[in-house]
């Protein structure tokens, strides 16, 4: 089965595209996303040998550029430091997304709201991080809080942006209920699965997935994404493989995770 991965960032270690490109044809992802976040996120999931570079928007797009027809980049944005002018600019780039993370104020801010006018003018999904995070190096001083990033926060945007398409990285983490709720009762909000193996996903058995994703629909509502080191693509495969199992998803539904769900989201084509 096909797929695509809308949740993979671009790690700071020697040969790792090679080495991604050769997971995503055996794993066969036709697409794969990536995500720079610049010195805030230094040496993310690095686990050989680092190649001196800094993941940001720039690497992003030179190996996009690069392999046009197997990455997209989500455009990293820090709300509360970043403009708004900061999506047209990305958008003009050709970036396919955007991923707030670190947010520097509560997501549904005020004052972020030009950058999500301009997300929602310009098509673009919006991928927002969830969950209590633990950056590879301490950084005092950069105001770091996942409060700021709650899920409960994206409620008044979805009010705010009804045609914001909104992807709630990791359904949450701690707030995994609320994630639901939201993916449930508004159109333009969806979720990942992704995360550390096996990370938030450890506290459920195959008793808690059904309950979870109760309602008919709810495999429209969610989207393939991995958040690892390309070496752990079979791990976290056989993970969100065995969910699926449990909630009883058959092929077609499944395919909708998979790939057919980010298909629609991103515009990309269906052949």
């Amino acid at each position: 089965m096909t797929r695509i991965d809308i949740h993979h960032h671009l790690v700071e270690e020697v040969g790792y595209i090679d080495q991604l490109l050769g997971a995503m044809d055996e794993f066969e992802i036709e697409r794969c996303s990536l995500i720079g976040m610049g010195p805030i996120c230094h040496g993310l999931f690095v686990r050989g040998q680092h190649d001196g570079s800094t993941a940001d928007n720039d690497a992003v797009a030179t190996i996009v550029k690069q392999h046009p027809d197997r990455f997209f980049g989500l455009g990293f944005i820090r709300l509360g430091v970043d403009a708004a002018t900061r999506v047209d600019e990305l958008r003009d780039r050709g970036f396919a997304a955007l991923k707030f993370h670190v947010s520097r104020n509560r997501y549904d801010a005020e004052e972020n709201f030009p950058v999500f006018e301009k997300a929602q003018a310009h098509g673009l999904p919006c991928l927002f991080h969830t969950g209590i995070i633990n950056l590879p190096e301490p950084m005092p001083g950069e105001r770091i809080s996942s409060f700021n990033m709650d899920a409960i926060h994206l409620e008044a945007i979805a009010q705010e942006f009804p045609d914001l398409k909104i992807i709630i990285a990791h359904l949450g983490v701690q707030a995994n209920a609320t994630a639901l709720t939201l993916i449930r009762l508004f159109p333009n909000i969806y979720a990942d699965l992704s995360g550390g193996i096996p990370g938030w996903r450890g506290r459920y058995d195959a008793r808690d997935w059904p309950k979870m994703f109760f309602w008919p629909e709810a495999h429209k509502k969610v989207v393939f994404g991995s958040d690892v080191h390309c070496a752990e693509y079979a791990a976290a495969i056989d993970l969100q493989q065995g969910i699926f199992d449990a909630v009883g998803w058959d092929a077609q539904q499944q395919a909708n995770v998979y790939r057919d769900n980010a298909t629609r989201l991103f515009g990309f084509s269906a052949d």
